[in-house]
Order: C-alpha cells, then sequence, then structure tokens
C-alpha cells in the first residue's frame, strides 16, 4: 500500500517556512517555489550573464561549445544520421505522426490532428490574405523571400 492509500510514512519531511505554504521544504527550510535552489546535473554556462545550460567545456552552444552530429556511416557521405547509424537517402526510416482521427492517413500538423481535423495553422498577417505563413509571419506573396542559392545575383 502507498502512501495515498493508507501507508504510514516514517521519515516525514519539513514543510516551507512561508507563510500558507504546504509544500515540502527542499533547501533552507523553503521550497522551490520560495527560492531553494537545488542544482542536480545540469549547470549554467560560464560565460558573464549567461544562463543557458552548459553543453561541453563550461559553455553553451552560443559560447562556443562545439557538438559534433554523428555522420552517416555509408562510405563517402556526410549527411547527419538519423535512425540506425544511417541517413534517409540511405536507408533510415523515419516514421511521420499520422493524424489521431479514426481512418484518416494524413500527416499531423498541430495538436496531433491534420488541418481538415481541426489543426489551426496561421495566415498571412497582411490584410485580407488567407496564405499560410512562412517566414516572419507572412506568406511568399508578401515577403517572405527565402534565399535557396548562394551565387552572387540569383534569387
Amino acid at each position: 500500500v502507498c502512501w495515498r492509500h493508507g501507508a504510514r510514512v516514517t521519515k516525514t519531511k519539513k514543510e516551507c517556512s512561508s507563510e500558507e505554504c504546504k509544500n515540502q521544504a527542499a533547501k533552507g527550510g523553503v521550497c522551490w517555489r520560495h527560492g531553494a535552489r537545488v542544482t542536480k546535473t545540469k549547470k549554467e554556462c560560464s560565460s558573464e550573464g549567461c544562463t543557458n545550460q552548459v553543453v561541453k567545456g563550461g559553455v553553451c552552444k552560443r559560447h562556443g561549445a562545439k557538438v559534433k552530429s554523428k555522420k552517416c556511416s555509408s562510405e563517402g557521405c556526410t549527411n547527419n544520421v538519423q535512425k540506425g547509424g544511417v541517413c534517409i537517402r540511405h536507408g533510415a526510416k523515419v516514421e511521420y505522426k499520422k493524424c489521431s482521427s479514426a481512418g484518416c492517413m494524413n500527416l499531423a500538423r498541430k495538436g496531433g490532428v491534420c488541418v481538415r481535423h481541426g489543426a489551426k495553422l496561421k495566415l498571412c498577417s497582411s490584410v485580407g490574405c488567407t496564405n499560410q505563413v512562412i517566414k516572419g509571419g507572412v506568406c511568399w506573396r508578401h515577403g517572405a523571400k527565402v534565399k535557396l542559392c548562394s551565387s552572387e545575383g540569383c534569387t
């Protein structure tokens, strides 16, 4: 039997010393909500003023932590691994979530359902436009231009 169903707990923890708070005290007589800092294994970046989580070498990605992603094991391939040590091109099967509505085989967009079954997509912020947002709150027609080619002069 667990404590919810009548088992007696022999070791009682103190309550938070903050007024009208019934939470368990974590450290220094107060709960985490009232200032107890309980650090486990997550450390903060050593860069001044940064509170991001450490990734490697005491710093976060923003401050220089280099994280090498695994590459495809197929000879000569530089793509990132997706599943089973290979990329999609060399056989990794990536399962996409399907709509949770019964009998529907469309891909889930938002909230586990497809557009037909209620997924609300963001629309262009331009007045009178009903196109979907691509970038920056606008559609292609209203300025969401993504440069595809890096050659000078190419659009």
